[in-house]
């Protein structure tokens, strides 16, 4: 008998945690667009810069468009206690570039809108 007990009573948790992710789920998706997508639509990196152009990680695959204009991120090791869980970087907004050029699917040129950037700097651009 204790065994049937014990097996529902872990039957019922399994079905109490199914259904906490489900209404978790369905909440994030109303409170949101109606969709489960990440903020970022485009993401690479700054493979060359060349005094005011840039060669980007980014091509037509990516969607990238001439005209479109593209964040510049930069992750700094931040000075936290060593051996944390606490995040070890952050991201700090270094400025813009505009693509002029889709090489193919995966390069394009841009030029420099704003900021100091550097090859290993992240481009990004959020979605529509």
């Amino acid at each position: 008998m204790s065994t049937i007990v014990s097996s529902f009573k872990s039957h019922a948790v399994r079905i109490g945690i199914a259904t906490a992710l489900a209404l978790t789920l369905a909440t994030s998706v109303i409170a949101g667009d109606g969709s489960l997508r990440h903020g970022i639509f485009m993401r690479g990196q700054i493979l060359e810069v060349d005094k005011s152009e840039v060669v980007v990680c980014v091509g037509s695959r990516d969607g990238a468009q001439v005209g479109q204009t593209l964040d510049v991120i930069r992750h700094k090791r931040k000075n936290a206690p060593p051996k944390t869980f606490l995040p070890q970087f952050e991201r700090i907004e270094i400025g813009q570039v505009r693509i002029t050029e889709v090489y193919d699917e995966h390069y394009a040129r841009a030029v420099v809108v704003s900021g100091k950037v550097r090859a290993t700097d992240i481009v990004e651009i959020e979605n529509p």
